[in-house]
């Protein structure tokens, strides 16, 4: 396990035993395991992640094959896969207070594995592709029926991932509305979180200690907020933001420290104090690098967290049409999927169909509606397409 250094075999198990093998790393402290543990993970999220944060492309073996092969229509992604995710890397950020095991554990927890139940409920996917013909769809239960109760368990558990904590210091990791109270010292600490995160991206932290206590506010600056989708380079946006995240105490701006990307307010609270987290929230595109043949002069979409498609449901019942110009433009709008509000993007791009004369196909504008991956196929079987070709390429025909 030492000697580790690439991830191999079945996704599911290997994340459970990387989970344990982080687990006897904090016990021990045994830097063998701590080694073997960032190498593999680099291994795996700078070679072999989805955008979605799903894991494990063939379904052969319902886990790994070469570095880059990712496929998108064939992609395994068992949704058991990205909770081990989720476990993982929660394991690792322990370890190490480093925020970027955050950045992945959120793609795979709001995209790869929410995508694994039904917006009801009660139908699951065992595999998360991210294209289909329009032939896939969602079962109410399986054979082996490890991922209807493993994604039901990890919704279950949401709060465990939320915020950390140490002797001097507090952590807020996600932007989930919540209440909880910590105990820094002698002291107790009550923190309330208000947000509409993911579709907004303000964020209202309110502490109310009894007392005035000193202990040091992490607080988790995404990735994606700074021109990184992901760690690694196996992804990345098609151009650079300059906008930043705005970070203010008591409605003004505050000074704070950057370490292992987290902004860390060091101070003595007092009840009432308040501070707020603005993140910007556009609409971004985002690249894979040449290695990934699956997805070479394609894009996909991005917004905060959250990775987009496009789903026939909404587009005329076709996905397989589309092409995104140079100069596309994109908005986002309020949109229901079943009875889910979501929000949309709203994208100006092209379509190509047949012309009038049959003979020639012609390319035309459309406006085209991307929903949030996880609520695609909750509407009946449809074409959907999470990576968009962005030019046209020659189609050999066998004679």
């Amino acid at each position: 396990m030492k000697q580790q250094k690439e991830i191999t075999g079945h996704a599911v198990r290997a994340m459970y035993q990387y989970t344990g093998a982080a687990d006897v790393a904090a016990a021990t402290n045994d830097q063998g395991y701590m080694n073997a543990m960032t190498t593999v993970w680099e291994d795996v999220v700078f070679r072999n992640m989805y955008l979605t944060g799903g894991i494990g492309s063939s379904g052969h073996n319902e886990g790994f094959t070469e570095d880059f092969d990712l496929p998108n229509e064939s992609a395994y992604c068992e949704t058991c896969a990205s909770v081990g995710m989720v476990f993982w890397n929660q394991r690792m950020n322990t370890l190490t207070g480093e925020s970027k095991y955050i950045d992945v554990l959120e793609r795979s927890l709001y995209n790869g594995a929410l995508d694994g139940i039904s917006l009801s409920g009660d139908r699951f996917f065992y595999g998360n592709p991210l294209s289909s013909a329009g032939n896939y769809g969602r079962s109410e239960w399986f054979g082996t029926a490890c991922c209807p109760s493993n994604i039901a368990r990890l919704v279950a558990s949401l709060g465990d991932y939320i915020y950390g904590r140490s002797e001097q210091g507090i952590w807020v990791n996600l932007f989930v509305a919540s209440n909880t109270t910590f105990t820094i010292g002698k002291n107790t600490v009550p923190l309330q979180l208000e947000t509409n995160y993911p579709w907004e991206g303000n964020v209202k932290i309110t502490v109310n200690p009894a007392k005035k206590v000193a202990y040091a506010l992490h607080v988790r600056i995404p990735g994606w907020s700074e021109n990184v989708p992901a760690p690694g380079k196996l992804y990345q946006f098609t151009d650079t933001r300059d906008e930043k995240v705005n970070i203010l105490l008591n409605g003004k701006p505050v000074t704070y420290r950057q370490e292992k990307g987290y902004a860390v307010i060091d101070r003595t609270w007092q009840k009432g104090d308040v501070v707020e987290v603005k993140l910007p929230m556009d609409v971004r595109q985002v690249t894979a690098r040449t290695d990934v043949k699956a997805d070479q002069d394609r894009v996909a979409l991005q917004r905060g967290p959250l990775v987009y498609c496009v789903e026939g449901a909404d587009n005329e019942g076709r996905a397989y049409n589309i092409l995104v110009p140079n100069k596309a433009t994109f908005t986002t709008k309020s949109h229901q999927v079943l009875d889910e509000p979501v929000i949309a993007i709203k994208a100006n791009l092209s379509i190509v169909e047949a012309a009038t004369d049959g003979l020639s196909v012609q390319i035309k504008p459309k406006l085209i509606t991307a929903i949030p991956y996880y609520t695609w196929a909750n509407r009946g079987k449809s074409p959907m397409q999470v990576w968009l070709p962005s030019r046209i390429k020659e189609v050999k025909i066998a004679e």
